[in-house]
């Protein structure tokens, strides 16, 4: 009997031990630019920034190219934290768990990490019969609307990843070009890597506090309307009461122009 109840608290510590950990080796690199309008006030204004997407057998991981350089992708665990060089308003990686139907959102506040868990078939895909070239690739159109937007993608079955950018996968192939129907978040196709060997990914979620959608974006809301409030000075760093107001004004000046976020609903 002690046999059985040791054998049971085994299985069950290796689950949830496990459960917190993911890793894979990625077997392709695929680069999008993203053209985005992030202040709904001034549409005219759009920018761009390049994201990536790692794909392996059972994992993907999708950021901005500036979060992966200043975070490399190889690790021993988990004891990286994002680079105050990461310049980018994406400060966030999805990983996506095909063989758990899971899709993992980190992100780093200050020095704080948290993530949330999602099914990865959030999707309603009609695919449509039109076709196209991008590149050297046949792609078909398909669309589907999600987090109060319509989205058109061309996805081709020539390279066998149900994936794409940002949160969307569930098309029989990668989806390579995607674009809302306001053309406020365009994901053009930048360009395919075959990673030669496998590049190796590991990531401990015990290191990240567990949270979920709408809490994790208080926190963030509350950290970028009073960053010093959020996260106080160290003791051995002294700044001036004028620096700090500038300071705070200037994160509640960028983030009153974060009002278009790509998911409306929160």
């Amino acid at each position: 009997m002690k046999h059985t109840y040791f054998t049971f608290f085994l299985i069950l510590f290796s689950a949830i031990c496990s459960a917190q950990k993911l890793a894979d080796k990625f077997e392709y690199k695929v680069t999008y630019k993203l053209t985005y309008k992030l202040d709904s006030t001034n549409l005219d204004e759009s920018k761009s920034e390049y994201m990536i997407l790692f794909a392996g057998d059972e994992l993907s991981k999708f950021s901005s190219r500036a979060k992966t350089l200043a975070n490399p992708i190889v690790r021993k665990g988990n004891t990286a934290h994002t680079s105050r060089e990461a310049v980018t308003d994406f400060q966030y990686a999805i990983l996506k768990d095909r063989s758990e139907n899971k899709l993992f959102f980190t992100r780093t506040i200050s020095r704080d990490q948290f993530y949330y868990i999602q099914k990865m078939n959030q999707f309603e895909w009609e695919i449509l019969p039109e076709k196209k070239k991008i590149k050297d690739f046949e792609v078909q159109k398909a669309k589907t609307s999600f987090a109060g937007r319509d989205y058109v993608a061309w996805f081709t079955s020539e390279v066998p990843i149900s994936d794409g950018p940002y949160k969307f996968s569930g098309l029989p192939g990668l989806i390579l070009e995607l674009e809302d129907t306001q053309q406020h978040y365009v994901f053009e196709f930048f360009g395919l890597e075959k990673l030669s060997p496998k590049l190796k990914y590991k990531i401990n979620l015990n290191q990240y506090a567990e949270t979920n959608k709408t809490e994790l974006y208080k926190v963030w809301k509350r950290y970028m309307e009073d960053p010093m409030g959020y996260a106080p000075t160290p003791p051995n760093v002294i700044i001036s009461e004028e620096n700090k107001k500038k300071y705070a004004e200037s994160f509640k000046e960028r983030f009153a122009k974060m009002n278009n976020q790509i998911e409306l609903q929160k």
